[in-house]
C-alpha cells in the first residue's frame, strides 16, 4: 500500500492533498445526500471540478473511513484509494487493482 495523501476533517467534509509522481492537488470530499444505498456519500472536487466520489465502507475491519474512486479524462484508469481511520491527518492509501478485478464493479464498497 502506498500513501498518496493526507486529509483532515473540515466540519462534515474532508480536505487534503493528493500527491503522486504526476499529481499534486488539493482535494475536497464534500458530503452529499444519498439517493440509494449504493450511491456515494461524498463527492470529490479539485477546485470547482468534480473528480470522483467516496463511499462509506461496508467492512469495518478494513480500517477505512471512506473508499474513494478518483478519475480524470487524462488518466488511463481511475485511482482507487482508502482514507484510513486514526489520528489526523488521515492517510489516503492507494489500492492497486489486482489481476482478475477488471470484471468487478468499480464502485468501492
Amino acid at each position: 500500500m502506498t500513501t498518496i495523501g493526507y486529509f483532515r476533517r473540515d466540519g462534515e467534509a474532508y480536505v487534503g492533498r493528493l500527491a503522486t509522481l504526476q499529481i499534486d492537488a488539493t482535494v475536497r470530499l464534500i458530503p452529499i445526500d444519498r439517493v440509494s444505498a449504493r450511491s456515494p456519500a461524498f463527492r470529490a472536487f479539485v477546485g470547482e471540478a468534480e473528480c470522483g466520489a467516496a463511499w462509506r465502507p461496508q467492512d469495518p475491519a478494513s480500517g477505512a473511513i471512506l473508499n474513494l474512486e478518483l478519475d480524470d479524462p487524462t488518466w488511463p484508469e481511475p485511482i482507487n484509494a482508502r482514507l484510513i481511520a486514526g489520528e489526523e491527518p488521515h492517510p489516503l492509501v492507494w489500492i492497486r487493482q489486482r489481476a482478475g478485478d477488471e470484471n468487478r464493479p468499480r464502485t468501492p464498497t
